[in-house]
């Protein structure tokens, strides 16, 4: 037998039937939570995001007026175009455009959220610049529950059934951090000091 042959038959020995159903993937416990919503909280405030849950959009302007005034900022946020912002404000200033060093607090759409790390997954484009989810000091970030994947996998097939094909995805898992500087981790090293997450049940 030629050193060829012997080279395909070992191929063929270790090469799945295309035919057969690929095997399925084990699955961390983390990617199966019996509770999506309660442990995709949890996950994001262990990384020191924090979070509101509001019913509906509805409750979208009071609750980051709430915020903001919680957190002792002016009362402004700065967003892309996303049709989800086009709302009354109230007492709110809401400027629009791509994200600026100036910026107090910006806020985006998060595309989906993972139960398995509190992530975030947004998609790049106008009306969501990705400059707004790293150049402001704080980032508000708005969810809705039924956009929430157990883990990783269901993440990217739930991606692709949307039919969404962004330039580019950010993966957020709370507020910058960097340890570099004495093994001691600092908020904001990268990015926004500080992650707040509105999850909507009803959008």
């Amino acid at each position: 037998m030629s050193a060829r042959d012997r080279i395909l038959n070992r191929i063929k020995r270790v090469t799945v039937d295309a035919s057969e159903p690929a095997p399925a993937r084990t699955k961390p416990h983390l990617a199966q939570p019996q509770d999506r919503v309660a442990q995709f909280l949890a996950q994001a405030e262990a990384v020191q995001a924090s979070a509101t849950r509001i019913g509906s959009l509805d409750e979208l302007p009071g609750a980051v007026a709430d915020e903001l005034r919680n957190r002792n900022l002016p009362a402004a946020i700065r967003t892309g175009t996303d049709p989800m912002f086009d709302r009354d404000w109230g007492t709110v200033e809401r400027s629009t455009g791509a994200g600026r060093m100036k910026e107090p607090v910006t806020m985006t759409r998060a595309e989906a959220g993972l139960a398995e790390t509190g992530s975030l997954a947004f998609a790049s484009g106008p009306d969501n610049p990705v400059t707004l989810n790293f150049l402001g000091e704080t980032h508000f970030a708005v969810v809705k529950a039924s956009d929430l994947a157990d883990g990783f996998e269901d993440l990217w097939a739930a991606w692709r059934t949307k039919g969404l094909d962004p330039r580019t995805v950010n993966l957020v898992t709370g507020p910058s951090r960097s340890g570099d500087l004495g093994q001691t981790i600092q908020l904001g090293a990268h990015g926004p000091v500080a992650l707040h997450i509105f999850l909507v049940d009803d959008i």
